[in-house]
């Protein structure tokens, strides 16, 4: 089972990644090293340190971290290096609420507008999710099932939308409980309720395209972050 290319399309959002910029590779290295804890949350980082761990020089990191301190996923420490910002209690909480409040419009739109290019490209995440569930490979299998929720966003042809689900979406996989593909049980489960999403959309039916979308997001909350998602505003509302 060949991984590199199927996850590499997905990281760098369908790029080739030996035509972007040094500054853009750096970007999206450090971003994923974040987003998949291979840095530790809180841990401080010498600029040298980073450069050496994704080999690229100094200036397009610099660069890079600029962005990503703008973005909150990093803060720059004159004298000290570069830490890891953790992502509290309050903070995950306004980021499952914002996903949960955006995904099921972006649910509803996609529906609605659909085009050839979108249902293929939603198609071709789908089949890739479940095709690559007997890996139980957790984090490849999440940057898989992130693709397929981003382009459910692409599909609305609202590139507002589109931008702020991927900017919830990596900050989503900062502080989830990544364990979910961890097995074939819950990972068929998980396929399924994509396949229920998927399957509105194609038929254009965007009321239980959104009403799918809703009842997959709650169901994750419930497995993975229930104590943040018991503090929402909407889990009374929800459940």
């Amino acid at each position: 089972m060949k991984r590199g290319g199927t996850i590499n399309k997905y990281l760098v959002d369908s790029e080739k990644f030996d035509e972007m910029t040094f500054k853009e590779k750096a970007y999206v290295l450090i971003k994923n090293a974040i987003m998949f804890n291979k840095f530790r949350v809180e841990g401080i980082y010498s600029q040298d340190d980073i450069c050496d761990e994704i080999k690229i020089s100094k200036t397009p990191v610099r660069e890079a971290l600029l962005q990503l301190q703008n973005e909150g996923f990093v803060k720059i420490l004159r004298g000290k290096g570069v830490q890891i910002v953790p992502v509290n209690h309050g903070r995950a909480k306004d980021i499952i609420e914002t996903r949960l409040l955006l995904e099921v419009n972006n649910a509803y739109f996609a529906a609605s507008v659909l085009d050839e290019t979108s249902k293929n490209e939603i198609k071709i995440c789908l089949d890739d999710l479940e095709n690559f569930l007997v890996s139980k490979d957790s984090n490849y299998l999440y940057v898989i099932d992130h693709a397929f929720h981003k382009s459910i966003a692409k599909a609305t042809q609202n590139k507002i939308f589109y931008k702020q689900t991927c900017l919830i979406l990596d900050n989503y996989l900062r502080f989830e409980n990544k364990n979910v593909y961890n097995n074939l049980i819950d990972g068929k489960k998980v396929f399924e309720e994509h396949r229920l999403i998927a399957e509105a959309i194609f038929n254009r039916d965007s009321k239980n395209a959104s009403k799918n979308m809703e009842a997959h997001l709650i169901k994750s909350y419930n497995r993975t972050l229930k104590e943040i998602w018991e503090k929402s505003i909407l889990f009374n509302k929800k459940n």
